[in-house]
């Protein structure tokens, strides 16, 4: 299917829709959308950076309430992703990071102090550049909108296929309010929020929230093997397990409003984590083991913590203009240790060869970033609505990430090791935007946006020090020699140059590098109200994300995207339901594919590892997305989301690392035509409530969500070998090792509820089920052992889950 034809079919369907009398609404009989009489009441966002209507906004966009995030089950961005066209998500246990893409692009490997992400995160207007933001708990939220497409026009910065847009709960003035909630549930869960709102005087207030949320981890430890020569105390039986949490977040936040022309809202949060890190599971579990479990010879370790500082200022010049100042403040650091092996290869003796045991650690880590951001801007009424705007943001990395290697497990001959230290990386990004909407008529409207973005990058005094063995004396490289020790994140406050003169056989090779990029990035679209109660848009954009810098002191060159949209936004059923459809053509130039490559000889030693940065020509996504929100009667609500989409991957030559040496030019796979990672030809939610209103008042509410979706690829690799060159090979044909490792089954996954509500909502009680089926869901595909022996792994979604919340609200 070509771009032209799937935008016809989306403006066709559009068209029909629209032609249908018994879905139109009728000027003088439709009841106002906050009316009651079972219509849908309004939703405000911001995907304009001004205040409008979901129904009224020309943007594909997802929007949640706090109150529709708790029916849901949402905890983080890893739940909402069951409830938004499109969007998919990874986990990359090295860094606590979450992965995300949109429209089946977005790095599924863009280890988080390399690349930045393609789908942009901003929480109260401020951009987070790091992936460990997706992490962090969404409580205490006025709404939450996924923004699907390039905002690179008025969000900008890496918003190259969309942004996530958090918007945390303000303070209200002259009201005192509170809302205390505990959970509890499997895996000994439990879980504490609440809020409190504080009228201090007419023109301020305050308002205090926190959460604290804990399970226990959902792999259980393998006994140890029984080996002569082996030890045992070598391998983690207890204790903390992986895929645990215990998370905790604070916030307060201040509103100042000292006259109707001038109000600031400034907020300080604070996050913590130290529950343990995901990490790969076998695919196939081995003769007696369960899939969620481990035979582990490293004990999980994590200790996540994040600050945010974000300010806005709005000031009104006059009733027509308003000047406004958004900054942000963020710092995030922490330690992490993950068994990257897990425990795939046991040891058949005290010095079974082959490289069988892995540790990854962040020995320590410090990300710090400041924004800031100045908007001009009309506000009422106008003919022409119109915003101006300047934005700088800074960032400095720095990080000590260790390797340890091992033949047969942690207590093995030596194989190799390496410590990466960035201890100054640095991204300066500057950018001017202007955008503005005429009102041609009543019922047109046409925007134009542009907005030009100058990065700089640069690595400052980064380096590798790897094991190469020289000059090691015979005595030092025998077992137990200076030479055979490791790293294990030994001495973490050496520099590099220390860390060498510590430990013999490691030497030094420089990351310094710098680069700079810049781009205009524009927005055209035309929307109208085609009947009452329904507006379609079509519109073409343009999103950018800057080069990289590379681990080898190399450069990547940027990315950007064109996107073709129409959409239709209607309001059906005298305001009932909504009905969203967006159709897209995505052209994707430069994507920049990421590996963690490890180089080995012929005995299986390694020689090298480092994580390399490759640009593909490009890669093409097209598809048709829908929401639907229905109120079928005054008790019975439906909500579904539904994505068909296709993707294709243009030229890229590329060694998949996770099976072969990357010096094998035997195994250079041509990846042309080839599908994206997490971007499954359908998926779909839909949820179903029914209220049963009982003869005291109180109301019993049972809730049943499930998604589908079909087969999906976990890597741009497809599997092994080539299926575009021939596609009539099927099964292990392809390639050694097959498909089957590289693919995510077609599923349904499930969920359900009942909640008892009394005095409208005062009090709450709810029992709720996630994972119904208990599948095994995967979000990424790896190995360890290759290229002799590769085992597969995977990180998965949570198991099966159940627990009661119960909330009162003063």
């Amino acid at each position: 299917m070509r771009n032209g034809a799937i935008l016809a079919a989306g403006t066709a369907l559009s068209l029909a829709i629209a032609a249908q009398p018994a879905f139109a609404q009728d000027t003088a009989a439709a009841a106002s959308p906050a009316a009651g009489n079972g219509a849908i009441a309004d939703i405000v966002v911001t995907a304009t950076r001004r205040e409008t209507s979901l129904q009224s906004t020309p943007v594909a966009i997802s929007a949640f309430s706090q109150a529709t995030l708790d029916r849901q089950q949402v905890k983080d961005v890893t739940d909402l992703a069951r409830f938004v066209p499109s969007l998919q998500f990874n986990q990359q246990g090295d860094q606590s990071a979450v992965l995300l893409t949109l429209r089946g692009i977005g790095n599924d490997s863009a280890y988080t102090e390399v690349a930045d992400p393609e789908v942009a995160i901003y929480v109260d207007g401020v951009y987070s550049p790091r992936a460990q933001g997706a992490s962090v708990l969404m409580y205490d939220m006025e709404r939450v909108e996924v923004l699907r497409g390039p905002q690179g026009t008025l969000f900008g910065r890496n918003a190259t296929v969309g942004a996530l847009n958090l918007t945390t709960a303000k303070p209200v003035l002259g009201e005192f309010s509170a809302y205390v909630e505990g959970v509890a549930g499997s895996y000994s869960r439990l879980g504490l929020r609440g809020a409190i709102n504080i009228p201090v005087t007419d023109t301020l207030a305050v308002r205090v929230s926190a959460i604290t949320d804990r399970h226990d981890g959902y792999a259980d430890y393998q006994q140890a093997p029984n080996v002569p020569g082996v030890s045992p105390s070598a391998f983690v039986t207890s204790g903390q397990k992986y895929y645990a949490a215990d998370q905790q977040s604070g916030r307060v936040s201040v509103l100042w409003e000292p006259s109707d022309r001038f109000s600031w809202n400034l907020n300080v949060e604070g996050y913590k984590d130290t529950g343990t890190p995901v990490t790969g599971l076998m695919q196939t579990p081995r003769s007696g083991q369960k899939r969620w479990s481990i035979l582990a010879d490293t004990a999980p370790e994590q200790d996540r913590w994040s600050v945010n500082i974000r300010s806005t200022m709005d000031y009104n010049i006059s009733d027509a203009i308003q000047l406004s100042y958004i900054g942000g403040y963020q710092k995030i650091g922490g330690t992490t240790a993950v068994d990257s092996d897990a425990g795939v290869l046991p040891p058949t003796g005290p010095n079974t060869p082959g490289g069988a045991f892995q540790e990854n650690r962040t020995v320590w880590s410090r990300y710090e970033f400041q924004s800031h951001e100045v908007q001009l801007k009309s506000r009422g009424t106008q003919t022409i609505d119109w915003i101006l705007g300047a934005y700088y943001s800074h960032e400095k990395n720095a990080i000590r990430f260790d390797i340890d290697q091992r033949n047969g497990y942690r207590n093995g001959t030596f194989s190799w090791a390496g410590s990466f230290i960035q201890s100054d990386r640095e991204i300066d990004s500057y950018a001017a935007f202007g955008q503005a909407t005429w009102h041609v008529t009543d019922g047109i409207r046409v925007t134009g946006g542009l907005r030009y973005t100058d990065d700089h990058k640069k690595d400052v005094g980064g380096r590798n020090v790897t094991f190469g063995g020289s000059p090691c004396t015979p005595e030092q490289s025998a077992p137990g020699g200076a030479c055979t020790t490791g790293i294990f994140g030994q001495y973490p406050d050496a520099t590099a140059a220390e860390l060498v003169s510590l430990l013999p056989g490691f030497g030094i090779a420089n990351n310094d590098v710098k680069g700079k990029w810049d781009k205009i990035t524009y927005l055209a679209r035309v929307d109208a109200d085609i009947t009452a109660g329904m507006l379609g848009y079509a519109s073409v954009s343009s999103g950018f994300k800057s080069g990289n810098i590379q681990d080898n002191a190399g450069l990547t060159d940027p990315e950007s995207l064109t996107n073709y949209e129409v959409g239709l936004k209607s309001r059906l059923f005298d305001n009932r339901a909504t009905l969203n459809l967006a159709a897209y053509y995505s052209d994707f130039k430069g994507y920049q594919v990421n590996q963690a490559v490890t180089n080995r000889d012929a005995n299986g030693n390694v020689i090298s590892s480092q994580l390399v940065t490759q640009n593909a020509k490009g890669a093409k996504a097209y598809g048709i997305e829908a929401e639907l929100n229905w109120n079928v009667t005054d008790h019975d609500r439906i909500q579904g989301s539904a994505t068909v989409q296709k993707t294709k991957l243009d030229e890229l030559q590329s060694i998949d690392a996770r099976l072969y040496n990357n010096s094998d030019q035997g195994k250079v796979a041509e990846l042309k035509g080839n599908e994206l990672a997490h971007a499954p030809r359908f998926s779909g939610t839909i949820s179903y409530e029914h209220d049963f209103d009982l003869a005291n008042g109180d109301t019993i509410t049972p809730r049943f969500t499930t998604h589908y979706e079909t087969k999906s690829w976990l890597s741009y690799f497809n599997g092994d070998g080539n299926p575009f060159v021939n596609p009539n090979l099927t099964g292990t044909a392809r390639g050694v090792y097959g498909t089957d490792f590289d693919r995510q089954k077609a599923y349904f996954r499930s969920d359900a509820s009942i909640r008892w509500q009394k005095d409208g909502g005062k009090f709450l009680v709810e029992a709720f089920v996630q994972n119904i089926e208990n599948k095994n869901i995967r979000t990424n595909a790896g190995s360890f052992g290759a290229p002799a022996t590769p085992i597969f792994l995977s990180v998965l979604q949570p198991p099966r889950t159940w627990g009661v919340r119960a909330r009162a609200n003063f």
